[in-house]
């Protein structure tokens, strides 16, 4: 990453991503934040809440205690981006505290780009995980925004509610939801922006693994969707990793399912060894350092080993 950065400062572009916040990460393009870089992650979870007769309030509940599941962004105000992290800006799990899973990972398959290469595909996991391992959960709290924060994310997500009785569906209706994000990894970094694709819908039939069957041929379309967008604009993208999740609604519950790419900065104090006052190291510190190495310098359990985490 030293070679990028050197490359990129000689065009006046620095990649430092630091909040001065103690703690707390804060939203890209808040004031007050040192460097004109961002660090980017990725979110996709589905939450659940008995139905009221107030459709309104039932959808920022649900839609809440998504943000709140796994990987802890409660309480921010939220702002869309066109769902691109450029040149300027870094993936967690994969630019900065990089999950060894993502060096491991086989492809779940390919799919032909504008130039003839071949793109892999693969479980957004690891990428996922290294989110809820920085940003903690709701429950033990780690370097989430700050209450409070504008963060600027590529997100997109989708609301339905289940009858309490067998009887046909309206729209707004359903028997579950799901939402999915793919992150592709422009093949040049210097020149070039990686890009986020988010989904979601609503599940129609009580079958789940119908639905899971469905997903998987969604995210078929979704590369499909990637190679397109990278034809379009002329980058060619070294791989993709894309993530899903969904759940099903009880008689009588709204399901809301989100899938969010927050654009942040890093609070120096979740940086072992770090300082206001050297941020170019504060950065390489976390290029240089795995997710595993990380936790262990900031004495962190891992949240998301084995099956703790169901996205």
């Amino acid at each position: 990453m030293a070679a990028l950065d050197e490359k990129l400062n000689r065009n006046g572009v620095d990649r430092i991503a630091l909040s001065p916040y103690r703690q707390w990460a804060r939203g890209y393009m808040e004031p007050g934040n040192i460097g004109n870089g961002y660090v980017t992650g990725l979110k996709v979870d589905a939450g659940v809440r008995e139905k009221t007769d107030d459709e309104m309030l039932d959808g920022i509940v649900s839609y809440d205690r998504a943000e709140c599941k796994n990987a802890y962004i409660g309480q921010i105000n939220m702002t869309t981006a066109s769902s691109f992290t450029g040149p300027q800006g870094h993936l967690l799990g994969y630019d900065l505290l990089r999950n060894p899973a993502v060096d491991t990972a086989k492809p779940l398959f390919h799919v032909k780009q504008w130039d003839d290469s071949e793109l892999p595909i693969y479980d957004a996991k690891p990428l996922q995980d290294a989110l809820v391992e920085y940003f903690g959960t709701v429950n033990e709290r780690r370097h989430h925004p700050a209450p409070g924060a504008f963060v600027v994310c590529a997100n997109k997500g989708v609301t339905a509610s289940r009858p309490k009785s067998d009887v046909p569906m309206r729209p707004g209706q359903g028997y579950g939801v799901w939402s999915a994000i793919a992150v592709s990894i422009a093949r040049n970094p210097a020149m070039d922006s990686s890009m986020y694709i988010e989904d979601a819908g609503v599940w129609e039939t009580p079958n789940e693994d119908e639905l899971l069957e469905f997903l998987e041929e969604r995210r078929h379309a979704i590369t499909k969707s990637i190679a397109e967008c990278g034809r379009d604009a002329g980058v060619v993208f070294k791989g993709s990793w894309i993530g899903f999740a969904h759940v099903m609604m009880k008689p009588g519950q709204i399901g809301n399912a989100i899938t969010v790419g927050p654009y942040f900065t890093l609070p120096v104090d979740s940086i072992p060894g770090g300082s206001l006052l050297t941020p170019d190291t504060d950065m390489r510190i976390m290029e240089n350092l795995t997710l595993p190495q990380w936790l262990n310098a900031m004495h962190y359990r891992s949240l998301t080993v084995g099956e703790a985490i169901q996205y």
